[in-house]
């Protein structure tokens, strides 16, 4: 079994040197790495090229948005199991790759998620997403923190991200397999650390991310679709309440 972990960037080579830091820093070391730039022109490639071997693949090609230039990574992919690691976002520690490793080989499950904690531009943690899932369905895949997931890439050809959506495709995605009759196994420990700034928590996206939700919602969701969204805002509140966890 293998693991391919994907980051894509754009003009981003900072984040994205703190990204492939936290990947090169695992223990585990049976993964390729993938890192998809969508024409970088901050010198990117520059300032990667000594951290370029057989096990990291440097692909630069022009591309929509980020959800296009995601699906053709996880097309050229070799492993069996894909994770994404968004430029800036590193892993808890350098045990992750190695207890999600192990967990998936035990469990010969389809996707795996877990916990996310949030932090600002001082690295201190402003929110955590922690939600246990028992069961995968519509309402509950809300809950799953994207960034955390690993799927078998096989899932993830089937099921290609909506490039249609710039912003909120994962949460298409998410709500779409939840459906399916796929094995999942909720893995209640940190997994990823998540800077913010990024697309999905960007405040100059905000509306731009909320439209594309309500989009989807209504959806899948159809006249109840507005519920779901309050729902969506009540768990993200939540988040907030760090003192649960530290």
């Amino acid at each position: 079994m293998k693991l391919t972990i994907i980051t894509v960037v754009k003009n981003d080579k900072k984040n994205l040197l703190i990204s492939l830091r936290s990947v090169f820093s695992q223990k585990l070391k049976n993964f390729e790495y993938i890192i998809y730039d969508g024409m970088s022109n901050d010198g990117t490639r520059s300032a990667i090229k000594h951290y370029l071997n057989k096990n990291v693949k440097y692909i630069c090609k022009k591309d929509n948005n980020y959800y296009e230039g995601l699906n053709y990574a996880i097309k050229v992919a070799t492993g069996d199991y894909i994770g994404i690691l968004n430029a800036g976002d590193q892993y808890y520690d350098s045990q992750v790759l190695s207890k999600i490793f192990k967990k998936i080989y035990s469990t010969k499950c389809d996707i795996l998620f877990g916990n996310l904690i949030y932090l600002n531009r001082k690295n201190r943690p402003t929110r955590v997403w922690r939600f246990p899932i028992l069961k995968l369905n519509l309402i509950s895949a809300i809950k799953i923190a994207s960034p955390t997931l690993i799927i078998k890439r096989k899932i993830l050809l089937d099921h290609p991200y909506d490039t249609s959506y710039s912003i909120a495709s994962d949460t298409n995605f998410n709500i779409q397999i939840s459906n399916k009759k796929y094995k999942f196994i909720y893995l209640d420990i940190f997994l990823i650390l998540m800077r913010t700034g990024g697309l999905s928590t960007n405040h100059l996206t905000f509306l731009k991310k909320m439209r594309e939700d309500l989009i989807i919602l209504r959806k899948h969701f159809r006249f109840i679709f507005i519920f779901i969204y309050i729902y969506k805002i009540f768990l993200k509140l939540k988040t907030f309440n760090l003192n649960k966890f530290f």
